[in-house]
């Protein structure tokens, strides 16, 4: 982290120990900041995990409380009314490489697709959001490489998400939601308009249930009030990183294999 002063504090592990050996995989979105980013930039830059998802939010800043009652020696004086708080950024933080997440967030090695605009959410379109800038890289080694695997993982999650359903659906509503995308903001006053957009709506959601409850050979639902309470919609983001995981960890099996015949 560095401060308004530009005095460098560097974080370290204090007691070098690793408690897991094994693959790992970080799923972010684009609302994924501040510690979060902080995280997945470490595994990365580590090459420690594989980082999956969307460009994350982007806040690479630190902000701290003060209260104004201290200022005016209010809190002596507890029966007068508080004048509350003001927040400020006192620091940045800065990924081991060097680089800022401010701004840049962190970009996933494999990219899934969202309905999420990336030209509309981040902290680079806040107002006076502090602009990106790098210090000097910390001294830090590699754990491992991941970038060897990334085409093979690459290749075997985009033939996955291009026959999968949920994904099937995900692609439809993005396509759906950019045709109408310069209309989103408006909602007609029509009630019988409005009433037939909500049934067209719930028309979809039903016939995507049932499609899910056929694949699963479940009795399919005449209308939605027929749906199970406890009803959970499936995560295909979720779903597919433990895929990727899986991939990841057979190819980190197969790697000593590869090099041990390599080596003969």
């Amino acid at each position: 982290m560095r401060d308004n002063n530009g005095k460098v504090r560097e974080d370290s592990d204090t007691d070098g120990v690793v408690y897991y050996k094994g693959p790992l995989v970080v799923l972010v979105d684009r609302f994924s900041a501040s510690a979060s980013e902080i995280f997945a930039a470490a595994m990365q830059d580590y090459g420690r995990a594989l980082i999956v998802g969307e460009p994350t939010f982007g806040k690479g800043t630190v902000q701290q409380y003060r209260s104004l009652n201290r200022i005016y020696d209010q809190m002596l004086r507890p029966e007068w009314p508080a004048l509350g708080s003001v927040q400020y950024t006192i620091q940045k933080f800065y990924r081991v490489n060097g680089g800022s997440t401010q701004r840049k967030g962190v970009t996933p090695d494999i990219i899934m697709p969202t309905g999420n605009e990336e030209t509309e959410t981040g902290e680079k379109f806040e107002d006076n959001a502090l602009p990106w800038d790098s210090i000097d890289a910390a001294k830090y080694v590699k754990s491992d490489d991941l970038a060897p695997f990334g085409p093979e993982l690459l290749k075997e999650h985009n033939a996955r998400i291009a026959k999968d359903p949920e994904f099937q659906y995900i692609m439809k509503d993005i396509a759906r939601f950019n045709a109408m995308k310069d209309k989103r903001n408006i909602v007609s006053l029509n009630y019988a308009q409005r009433e037939k957009e909500n049934n067209e709506e719930d028309a979809l959601r039903l016939a995507r249930i049932n499609d899910r409850f056929k694949r699963e050979g479940k009795p399919l639902l005449k209308k939605l009030d027929d749906l199970p309470k406890d009803y959970q919609e499936p995560d295909p983001y979720l779903d597919e990183t433990v895929k990727i995981a899986l991939d990841l960890a057979h190819l980190e099996k197969e790697k000593p294999a590869e090099q041990a015949a390599a080596n003969k």
